[in-house]
């Protein structure tokens, strides 16, 4: 039986691995084609056609739904059996049944089901009894029993085909330790499951070996909550003990209960950039937590926060969500600000979505949610916020991923923008100068990012040390565009001097150095054959 399964990722670096574990765990010999959101749909339907299953699975997303929609429409199989599952379609599934040519939906885990349903197929006997099904029959859409797997560690592991070893230096590795969450955050997928499981964690150290020797850049794990297993520390100490300083680690963390005796191992035995931590603050307003089952304990998550970049040994990541139910815009401002003022080095400013099956999106009419229809069932606005409210925010994020997420300047600005008492508003002016100028918000040069700012803070000494970010990021001799108040005869003394005390050819150093000034302060940095040599220089040399 020709069995294909089939996925589209958001992009080239990610890897699917459900359809992984679905042909890992399957008796039948499975293909899988993989594919990119950017990847021509009619190539894709034409691939499909050619292989001529006798079945084909489709993995089915936020990200990717439209596409297979897309695909499914025009896909011609006479007598191909078309199962599809994932997310996407464990919930409000019915109008794929009745819409589109499927023949099943596996709703939730699907390892032990797809296997079972291939040999119900194959053998022409009674799929019924199978659970975790959604089928049409008579004109009529069953739903067998949704069951989680109890165990496991029963489930064969997908990251051993010999077909992937090739791609694992250039793509993300994910990895679960855990599925399901101990928490029931009503806008969450993982509220839905009932069970925290674990997999036996010498199997997991297993794979990261495997993964490493390969040449896996970057490790992520997929547990929703990772310090929720008992065995966060051991994981940390066997991955800190077999470093082979190539790849990076990264982990979803509830923060508040990250035992303050894990963050202090880390802060002393780990080293810098191993790890890289996700911690979802969301909001800040009690209030607004508890309306979506967030107990969250934020004086405590604030300290462990400040304790884990105590020695910048970790890398932070923070997530807050914009139309939280109750969280007005000064609330959220309010949540923004608290949360930047922590100093992260990175702030992911999201938009609650309405996810199928949450009990947000069955609550939605309580809040006078209006959200989009389409993944990813983005909020437009709701009782607190208004569209304008969502619009401005939308602002504040384009800003913010330009000005802080890119790390396009050093600490400089980011102080500054701490020093100003209100980042959001920062950050909203900024975006409004934007637009006032008609300014782009994509397709911009680096240089573009700078002179921009450069026009918007009117403060020299701000400027002047905005200057130095820039010439030091370059690791060529940048583009100049600002106009430099320096006369040839301060350029020649100053480059005289660096060239004397330094036996550097003085034609060199005007040829690959910048020198910036302010009043009678000179910042000299040197590119190409002296490149990283920067001096500072201060004397009144006129």
């Amino acid at each position: 039986m020709k069995t294909l399964l089939v996925s589209i990722n958001a992009k080239y670096i990610h890897t699917n691995n459900a359809v992984r574990l679905l042909k890992a765990n399957s008796d039948f010999d499975v293909d899988i084609f993989e594919y990119t959101i950017k990847d021509d749909i009619t190539k894709i339907i034409a691939d499909i056609s050619q292989y001529n299953p006798d079945v084909v699975g489709f993995s089915i997303y936020i990200w990717n739904i439209g596409i297979f929609k897309k695909i499914l429409d025009q896909l011609v199989l006479k007598d191909s059996v078309i199962i599809i599952g994932g997310p996407e379609v464990t919930y409000e599934s019915s109008n794929f049944l009745n819409d589109y040519p499927v023949d099943f939906i596996i709703k939730g885990e699907g390892e032990i089901v797809f296997n079972e349903l291939l040999h119900a197929l194959d053998e022409n006997k009674d799929y019924r009894s199978i659970s975790n099904l959604i089928y049409l029959k008579d004109n009529k859409i069953t739903h067998t029993a949704l069951l989680e797997i109890s165990d496991l560690n029963k489930l064969k592991s997908p990251y051993f085909f010999e077909f992937d070893i090739p791609h694992i230096p250039n793509k993300i590795s994910y990895i679960e330790t855990s599925r399901g969450c101990p928490y029931k955050c009503s806008y969450c997928l993982s509220s839905l499951e009932k069970k925290v499981r674990f997999f036996d964690m010498d199997k997991v150290k297993e794979v990261i070996t495997y993964l490493m020797s390969h040449g896996s850049k970057t490790i992520k794990f997929l547990d929703r909550t990772f310090n929720a297993n008992k065995k966060t520390l051991e994981l940390f100490d066997f991955i800190i003990k077999n470093n082979n300083h190539k790849t990076v680690f990264q982990f979803e963390i509830t923060g508040d209960v990250l035992d303050i005796g894990i963050i202090k191992y880390l802060n002393e035995n780990a080293p810098t950039g191993l790890f890289r931590f996700e911690i979802g603050i969301q909001s800040t307003n009690k209030d607004t937590n508890l309306l979506v089952d967030r107990y969250q304990n934020t004086d405590r998550l604030f300290e462990n926060i400040l304790l884990i970049q105590d020695k910048n040994i970790i890398d932070l990541h923070l997530d807050l969500i914009a139309g939280l139910p109750k969280e007005d815009l000064s609330s959220f401002m309010k949540t923004f600000n608290d949360v930047y003022n922590l100093g992260a080095k990175e702030l992911q400013l999201g938009f609650l979505k309405m996810l199928k099956g949450t009990k947000i999106r069955r609550e939605a009419k309580l809040y006078n949610y209006i959200y989009n229809k389409e993944a990813p069932y983005e909020i437009l606005s709701n009782d607190s916020l208004s569209d304008k409210d969502v619009l401005e925010i939308h602002l504040v994020e384009h800003m913010l991923d330009i000005y802080h997420n890119k790390e396009y300047f050093g600490s400089n600005l980011h102080n500054y923008i701490l020093n100003t008492n209100n980042p959001y508003s920062f950050f909203k002016d900024i975006g409004e100068f934007y637009l006032t100028n008609n300014f782009s918000f994509k397709g911009y040069q680096i240089e573009d990012v700078y002179s921009r700012i450069f026009k918007f803070i009117n403060d020299e000494s701000i400027i002047f040390n905005l200057k130095k970010d820039y010439l030091n990021r370059s690791k060529i001799k940048p583009k100049i565009f600002w106009i430099e108040e320096i006369s040839k005869q301060e350029k020649r003394v100053i480059l005289g001097k660096i060239a004397k005390d330094n036996n550097i050819s003085l034609n060199s150093l005007y040829k690959h150095s910048v020198v910036t000034k302010l009043k009678n302060e000179y910042y000299i940095v040197l590119y190409k054959d002296f490149k990283g040599h920067v001096y500072e220089i201060k004397e009144d040399i006129n």
